[in-house]
């Protein structure tokens, strides 16, 4: 016989399932624009679960996603778990470079077939106007995107209802652009974008990469060349790029193999390493500059961002979706023993929530599980409530004299186990 649980998710999925049965000759049209969230969040709308409790948590979970993420660092690994109970977005910001290519990469582990929803959006400069969404994984649990302007961008990551799993999350940033200097040569970049020229009256305008004379330098990507000679940088190649409004500058060169108008793939030879121009006097070097709309890009994040190996996670990882205790205080004038449930696990601890919902992270050293600290006998009756809150669910009322176990503190309240669990004011 199914329970309670497996009923209401089977006439969930019925509703849902029915209602896109009727507007599959429609699906084409309603939904053309739409992500796959969107998707899902119309159908159980149209399925009539609007005004349903669960829905409402849902939406506000992918809302306060975006409004209220957790602040990582590029590159990031964990794994972290996601509840049935509970409608739960899980969202990440983070800073990334134009020219970065971000990977983000979500491997699920469930019994069951899940949707999972990843999206990704640029963050607004004005939190009051909405995020824009960039892209959306759609049958796949990765996603590519190269990055077109340096700034915070958000993350989040959400299931149907009903569903429980834990991913694993990999956040990483590679070069877009093939390196311009032949890969297989000895070669080490000497002079950063941006570096001081002429004495203060103007900036480097890329990045200088040394090697051998006559070391090939290369398309970086495919494209259409212009070649020239100038005075600041001897003998150039102009590369349009094919698939992005960009153009690169190669100088320097000791000889060049191309034509103006010729059209090149990435890692065709454009020329060779030299010191022609005003470099007559350093030793070989390629001057690598990119130009877009707005003049001037650092060429690094496109060629070398540095951010492709996540930190090992050393902390305990079978903790997840674990309640646990910590053992320091969290917050001001707090009891150090507040109960932690625990979303993630990275690096060397665990991002946890508390009772009022906020977000922290714990080292692993710092938390202890979730054992009696010491007994209670009540001395008059208290009810026992779901939640540290007098407006929440009481669970039932606990008689004068009885004897309990206090296994977490939060604020005014106690977290006791016995009869049953719940939370009792002090």
């Amino acid at each position: 016989m199914m329970n309670s649980h497996c009923t209401f998710r089977y006439t969930l999925l019925l509703l849902i399932g029915l209602f896109v049965a009727c507007s599959d000759q429609f699906s084409g049209v309603l939904f053309k624009s739409q992500s796959p969230h969107e998707r899902y969040q119309n159908q159980l709308s149209n399925a009539g679960l609007e005004r349903s409790l669960l829905y409402r948590q849902w939406l506000q979970a992918s809302m306060q996603s975006l409004t209220d993420p957790t602040m990582v660092t590029i590159p990031h690994q964990e794994l972290a778990y996601i509840a049935r109970d509970k409608p739960t977005a899980i969202g990440y910001a983070f800073m990334a470079r134009r020219g970065e290519r971000l990977l983000i990469d979500v491997s699920v582990n469930s019994k069951d077939s899940v949707q999972l929803f990843i999206d990704l959006f640029e963050a607004p400069p004005d939190t009051a106007i909405r995020p824009k969404r960039l892209v959306s994984a759609d049958t796949a649990t990765t996603i590519t995107w190269d990055v077109r302007q340096d700034g915070q961008y958000l993350l989040r990551i959400q299931t149907e209802l009903l569903a429980e799993l834990s991913f694993r999350l990999q956040l990483t940033a590679e070069a877009s652009l093939a390196t311009p200097v032949i890969p297989s040569a000895r070669q080490h970049i000497g002079s950063i974008f941006g570096d001081v020229r002429d004495g203060g009256r103007r900036k480097h305008e890329g990045i200088d990469i040394f090697a051998a004379r006559h070391t090939p330098v290369v398309a970086a990507t495919d494209g259409v060349v212009r070649v020239g000679n100038n005075r600041l940088g001897g003998k150039v190649v102009w590369l349009r790029a094919k698939d992005r409004p960009l153009n690169l500058y190669y100088a320097h060169l000791d000889s060049q193999l191309v034509i103006s108008g010729q059209s090149v793939s990435g890692g065709d030879t454009l020329g060779f390493i030299g010191n022609t121009g005003n470099a007559r006097t350093t030793p070989p070097h390629l001057h690598f500059g990119i130009y877009g709309r707005n003049g001037a890009i650092d060429p690094l994040p496109f060629l070398r961002p540095g951010k492709s190996k996540p930190p090992a996670i050393s902390a305990d990882t079978s903790r997840i979706g674990d309640t646990l205790r910590s053992t320091q205080p969290l917050l001001p004038d707090a009891s150090p023993h507040i109960p932690l449930l625990v979303e993630a696990t990275y690096r060397d601890g665990y991002r946890v929530v508390l009772p009022d919902s906020s977000k922290h992270f714990v080292a692993q050293k710092r938390v202890s599980p979730l054992s009696r600290l010491r007994p209670l006998r009540l001395t008059d009756g208290r009810y026992l409530y779901a939640q540290p809150d007098t407006t929440a669910a009481r669970i039932t009322e606990l008689e004068a004299g009885l004897q309990t176990q206090i296994i977490a503190e939060y604020l005014d309240f106690l977290l006791v186990e016995g009869p049953v669990r719940g939370w009792v004011r002090r």
